[in-house]
């Protein structure tokens, strides 16, 4: 989310009595209590912004919260214009003893300042969002390890939520395990002993990070990401999509696995001469075994010339077009090497989309093989091609795990329902931190 650094000059001032105030009651599905006053850290804003899993998931539990009563907030890392109840970060003035020694320090140790500010700057943004709304409980990511250069001046509980630890997606990435990679790993495990509580997508995140760190992560809780409410006739159907058009969303890099589809097309295409792919997803550079830097138009012309006139980029695409192009598809791949949860499989199925997913990270936890789609092994490409033509083969097969897949994600990932889980662990958060100040 940010770039990266070390702890330095914060301040306090915060009213610890405002922040506990009571709010009115709400009749609406608010766990049995009060409305909840909780804030977001989100990577950006507005949501169709950036293609960002975070944004997503921070829209979704917001919008849902909002529904049932509560009062969430959401504190932007970068974005533009005014949203109600978004607070950016960069946008409050600085100290008089920061803009005189942010200068000098940029210059002695870039990597210092820039994570210096970028911590002054949640702090500062939180802090208003306090003072303003009464937020009783910040919800944030691990990523660089933010949260030990404002957790003593927070008057508030920090809930970190498992999006990404980088120990578990550097493997995936194209990544050296070097002193950066060493400092980024140790300074996300100071924020995640840091919490008041720890949130993960999935168990699979939860079990690696306390085995990484050697934490107990005592009272952590297992809430999936939500998914997105798509009405029954708003679904993929058989008869309303392209059969010779396979859908892939992602980045061409080696996280994503890009070059695992590509070769995997290379497979299908003998056997499927019709078939089209549409690779869906921003710009980016796969690393190969060799540390060779690849395009996707350089990887398809010298390693997959043979299928290059079959794939078409659609380059990156804002959400409010994604609907249109799941549905258009006869199904739709994900080919991540790791994934801690798998946000966009759990897309593909809320759409009711046939799917072909790698068993990677939490994604087997939502995917179930044969049941509410396929799974194959990660960078494995004729494993991939072989369920996916297993589904070519037999549309009725892939109509079936679709209409499931649908209906799965409906009910068991609604992002009301999440919203509900969600809002009853941050309450216990907040009790269990007024009782702490309250005990002799």
């Amino acid at each position: 989310m940010f770039p990266a650094a070390v702890p330095g000059g914060l301040t306090n001032g915060l009213d610890r009595d405002m922040v506990q105030k009571s709010l009115p009651m709400h009749d609406g599905n608010l766990n049995g209590g009060r409305p909840l006053t909780v804030a977001f850290v989100s990577p950006s804003w507005p949501p169709d912004a950036a293609a960002n899993g975070i944004v997503t998931y921070v829209d979704q539990m917001v919008a849902s919260l909002r529904r049932m009563g509560h009062q969430p907030c959401i504190l932007g890392a970068s974005g533009s214009g005014q949203w109600p109840g978004v607070y950016f970060l960069g946008r409050e003035p600085r100290l008089p003893l920061s803009r005189l020694l942010d200068p000098l320090a940029f210059r002695v140790n870039p990597f210092y300042a820039i994570r210096r500010r970028n911590g002054e700057d949640l702090r500062q943004a939180a802090a208003r969002a306090i003072a303003e709304c009464g937020v009783e409980l910040l919800e944030m990511e691990e990523t660089f390890g933010l949260l030990q250069l404002i957790r003593p001046r927070l008057p508030i509980p920090v809930v970190v939520r498992l999006h990404g630890p980088y120990f578990a997606n550097a493997e995936a990435s194209e990544v050296n395990f070097g002193a950066a990679y060493r400092r980024r790993v140790r300074q996300e495990g100071v924020t995640i002993s840091l919490a008041d509580a720890i949130s993960a997508p999935s168990a699979e995140i939860l079990e690696r990070t306390r085995a990484r760190y050697g934490l107990p992560l005592d009272g952590a809780s297992v809430i999936p990401a939500p998914a997105p409410i798509v009405s029954a006739q708003d679904r993929w159907r058989l008869d309303g999509c392209d059969r010779s058009r396979i859908l892939f969303l992602g980045r061409f890099d080696r996280h994503k696995g890009g070059d695992v589809v590509v070769d995997c097309f290379c497979a299908l295409a003998r056997n499927f001469p019709k078939l089209r792919l549409w690779f869906t997803g921003r710009e980016a550079e796969f690393l190969d075994d060799d540390g060779r830097s690849w395009s996707l138009a350089e990887y398809l012309s010298r390693r997959a010339p043979e299928v290059a006139g079959r794939v078409d980029w659609l380059d990156r695409q804002p959400n409010s077009a994604l609907a249109a192009i799941r549905r258009q598809a006869f199904l739709t791949i994900v080919a991540s090497r790791y994934e801690t949860f798998g946000l966009v499989a759990l897309e593909a199925m809320a759409h009711g989309c046939p799917l072909v997913a790698t068993r990677a990270g939490g994604i087997a936890e939502t995917v179930t093989d044969g049941v509410n789609g396929m799974l194959c092994r990660p960078g494995d490409p004729l494993d991939m091609a072989s369920q996916i033509s297993r589904l070519l083969a037999d549309p009725l097969l892939a109509a079936k795990l679709g209409h499931r897949a649908g209906e799965d994600a409906a009910r068991r990932y609604h992002p009301d329902q999440i919203a509900s889980e969600t809002a009853k662990f941050h309450r216990l958060q907040i009790e269990r931190w007024i009782h702490r100040e309250e005990a002799p």
